[in-house]
């Protein structure tokens, strides 16, 4: 009968109790290894782990539980921007309109800044985070404490949304998907010294440009031609290089292209919402590889958005509707460096 499954009060804190210690003791399953593309062929991508918040970090606190005490763990909601920078990931969260950073070697999270319309982040070697606000129609410098240190583009932006810097130039390269150009500022005066591109589907022209990175080998940047369905590369003064992608729903197509970023052989990475995967591109455009399928384990998406990689060659991607940031590792072998 149910009734004989009731336990009450101390029996049931006892209970709880053994469950936890019993959980504690149980032997560890064999960790699993995803990579891409799979055996027998030689892997080159590599799934690090996933991000959500605080959990994360910290077990669930069962006896603040049962005393009614329980404290709401900060949790990614609607992610979008990331970047990241030795044991920190920052993420903008627009559903918050704010910054979150965590804190790997911490095991912490903590957010950072209000913003009006929040949407990406991008570091500098001073400290400084620089975040697009396309409501308020500027980037903002903040501290790690949320300190406000400089805005940008006032009367000069119209919705700013990808960001990327080259600190060598002393530059900050703004998507500016409102006006379907980029515009690129001064890192200390914040003066604006340079407008590529206009609408339009021409060579050096968008159509609702989103996302941008920096190819750290030349200088050239990337740039995610959102609704024209293509990727344009760029040089470091706008002219252009080169283009390729066309809409579709093949391998190698586009259809909702987000995220963009450049590992250290010059690899081009660009997440895809359509498709939840991200695609790997050589430098023509030729199409390497794609990682990830619809899901929510390991190397499955639900709306990819942002994409950032550090100097490391690690890969962060947004999985936003899983609302978590996935990292991997580009697999480089000593032969072929």
């Amino acid at each position: 009968m149910r009734g004989n499954l009731r336990v009450g009060g101390a029996g049931y804190l006892l209970l709880l109790f053994t469950a936890v210690l019993l959980t504690g003791c149980a032997p560890k399953k064999k960790e699993e290894v995803w990579v891409w593309p799979p055996p027998p062929e030689k892997p080159r991508i590599k799934y690090i782990a996933s991000y959500r918040g605080e959990s994360d970090f910290k077990k669930v606190d069962i006896l603040g539980a049962l005393l009614g005490e329980p404290r709401l763990k900060i949790e990614l909601m609607k992610p979008y921007g990331v970047w990241a920078r030795g044991e920190k990931i920052y993420v903008v969260d627009t559903a918050f309109n704010t910054v979150f950073i965590f804190d790997l070697k911490e095991k912490e999270v903590k957010p950072v800044g209000r913003f009006m319309g929040a949407v990406n982040i991008v570091g500098d070697s001073k400290g400084r985070l620089w975040v697009s606000d396309a409501k308020a129609g500027m980037v903002y410098a903040i501290d790690e404490e949320g300190k406000f240190l400089m805005g940008i583009g006032k009367n000069s932006l119209k919705r700013p949304t990808g960001l990327t810097l080259d600190e060598s130039r002393n530059r900050l390269y703004v998507v500016d998907t409102g006006e379907h150009n980029i515009k690129v500022f001064d890192l200390d005066s914040g003066e604006l010294l340079l407008v590529i591109g206009k609408r339009g589907s021409g060579d050096g022209e968008f159509n609702y440009p989103t996302n941008i990175a920096l190819d750290r080998r030349t200088g050239n940047l990337v740039v995610v031609d959102t609704f024209n369905f293509r990727i344009q590369i760029l040089d470091p003064e706008g002219n252009f290089i080169r283009k390729f992608g066309q809409p579709g729903n093949r391998p190698g197509d586009f259809y909702r292209p987000k995220g963009v970023g450049v590992d250290s052989e010059g690899h081009i990475y660009v997440a895809d919402a359509a498709f939840d995967n991200f695609q790997i591109f050589d430098q023509e455009g030729r199409l390497l590889l794609f990682v990830g399928q619809a899901g929510s384990g390991p190397g499955q998406f639900h709306l990819p958005a942002g994409l950032y990689i550090d100097e490391q060659d690690r890969i962060y991607v947004v999985d936003q509707f899983n609302r978590r940031v996935q990292v991997f590792q580009y697999l480089k072998y000593p032969e072929e460096e």
